[in-house]
């Protein structure tokens, strides 16, 4: 076994190589479990019981002898932020906006030196993908084996000005269907690349488990007014790891695949090609009523028939027990910094050093909600909170909630947050409803549906700043810990013991002095 365990970024980078150099660098943060799991709700039940711990890795699946299976590889803020190559956690959306600005063009190699070339399946030998891959049933109310695994790879000439556009849309690969259903969001990247090719056939590669970077990039959201559609999402990748991602052509389509993953499926999207995603909902014939399996904001999704489908021509793997992805809705921290991102860029170009911060937590939900922290420094400021507030409801669709608070409150303190809410609004002046019967976001259940476009019943923007001539009836308590020696009365192992005890927000207050 290769050790790369070490803090400096060289060996992160030579790490985020590929997946597997990744696992064994985190070390003791990874849990292996050897005993037999099935994906058929083991996987995901244990998945669930060990959210926000160490990254899991199955050792032996049920039915797939040469396959492996992991998960919570970005469950916790500490850990992510280590793959990214940062200190803290809140500092990833920096990173990201770097990477923006300093793509690494892709490695294009052989595919002698693909690893996941070491085996290729034609779509002729297989009889079902699930024979194949490990795919998995999350709760028994699911609404069959659905497919989420796989980051999307499109690339030139079919994105608009160049680049590669990579994303993760469920599958559902049916029994005895000739096509699989592939959902793409409506007004994402891929959707808008395959509206500009009505009737054609568009090569695609799915890869599984590719490197960190890369999958980070597929599941993360890029708000798409912000990061236009030429945006080269693989460069990207490629700077958020340290090294540029290896592309390989494809075996049977003309496409290129990330040749350090673990598994690609190969194959077409086919545009005006309409499927069913599982057999209740063809069975109702009604969209958006039959169960799928748990979305992104922690409700049962529920299942449509996609107005296009997915030809599968082949897959290729690792011949050595490939690794699969298991997808989780829980501690979702790698997808909150690319929403920080998205709006911080936005804020910055509207009043560049207004915000000083933007935070979300997984108690908001993925693209639910949005914590801003303001400073206002003249009284030409004022009322710029509003601006930004709006900007952001209406651009980022679906999003539920907007909080704007002054640079005192740590937004990355939940706590600290509702206080400044609590403590500094004004209920008929300071919260404002927006972007009511305007697009949503289909992984909101309350919002009204027609087939697969959600209606949007409105967004809570919340301003708790404290207004310019207000700022003296809002001076904040202070305690003077900083003038203080606590060594006169401390020991430096009794104080450690004692901070140890501390609620993390009392953390928070202790360091600040802050009633």
């Amino acid at each position: 076994m290769t050790n790369l365990q070490g803090g400096d970024d060289a060996g992160r980078v030579e790490a985020l190589k590929s997946l597997r150099t990744t696992l064994d660098w985190l070390g003791d943060d990874v849990h292996n479990i050897e005993n037999e799991v099935d994906p058929l709700i083991e996987m995901t039940a244990i998945t669930k019981a060990f959210d926000g711990s160490k990254a899991l890795v199955a050792n032996n699946i049920k039915d797939y002898p040469n396959t492996r299976m992991y998960s919570n590889l970005y469950a916790t803020q500490e850990r992510t932020a280590k793959l990214f190559g940062v200190s803290a956690y809140k500092d990833i959306k920096h990173k990201i906006l770097d990477a923006y600005r300093n793509p690494l063009p892709a490695n294009y190699v052989e595919s002698a030196d693909a690893p996941v070339h070491e085996t290729v399946i034609l779509a002729s030998d297989i009889d079902q993908v699930t024979d194949i891959l490990p795919i998995v049933l999350h709760t028994n109310e699911d609404g069959g084996r659905i497919f989420g695994s796989g980051c999307h790879l499109i690339g030139s000439p079919w994105v608009p000005d160049g680049g590669n556009t990579i994303s993760m849309y469920r599958m559902a690969f049916r029994d005895n269907q000739k096509y699989a259903s592939i959902n793409m969001v409506p007004g994402g990247q891929g959707d808008v690349v395959c509206k500009r090719h009505p009737g054609e056939k568009i090569p695609i590669t799915v890869n599984c488990s590719p490197p960190v970077g890369a999958e980070l990039m597929a599941v993360g959201t890029l708000n798409p007014v912000i990061f236009p559609g030429q945006t080269d999402k693989i460069g990207m990748a490629g700077a958020l790891q340290g090294s540029a991602i290896d592309l390989v052509k494809a075996k049977t389509v003309d496409a290129y695949a990330i040749a350090q993953s673990e598994w690609v499926l190969e194959g077409y999207v086919i545009e005006d090609e309409r499927v069913w995603e599982t057999d209740q909902a063809e069975q109702l014939g009604r969209q958006g009523e039959a169960p799928l399996h748990p979305e992104w904001a922690r409700f049962m999704g529920r299942a449509y028939r996609t107005p296009r489908a997915f030809e599968l021509t082949a897959i290729t793997h690792r011949s050595k027990n490939p690794l699969y992805y298991t997808p989780h809705f829980g501690a979702i921290w790698y997808t909150i910094p690319f929403v920080c991102a998205s709006i911080y860029e936005m804020c910055e170009r509207m009043a560049p050093g207004f915000v000083q911060d933007v935070a979300g937590f997984t108690g908001l939900t993925t693209w639910g909600g949005i914590v801003v922290q303001v400073k206002k420094q003249r009284r030409s400021d004022e009322g710029m909170q509003r601006n930004i507030m709006g900007a952001i409801m209406t651009v980022h669709r679906g999003l539920r909630l907007c909080v704007v608070v002054d640079e005192d409150i740590d937004i990355w303190e939940p706590e600290d947050v509702l206080w400044a809410i609590e403590s500094r609004i004004s209920p008929r002046r300071d919260i404002v409803v927006y972007n009511e019967y305007g697009r949503g976001q289909a992984f909101q259940p309350s919002e009204l549906k027609t087939g697969q476009i959600s209606v949007a019943d409105g967004g809570l923007g919340i301003d708790a700043t404290v207004a310019m001539d207000q700022k003296s009836n809002f001076q904040r308590a202070v305690y003077p810990v900083h003038e203080m020696d606590f060594s006169r009365w401390f020991s430096e192992q009794e104080m450690a013991d004692l901070r140890s005890q501390q609620d993390r927000y009392f953390k928070f207050l202790a360091r600040t002095g802050y009633a």
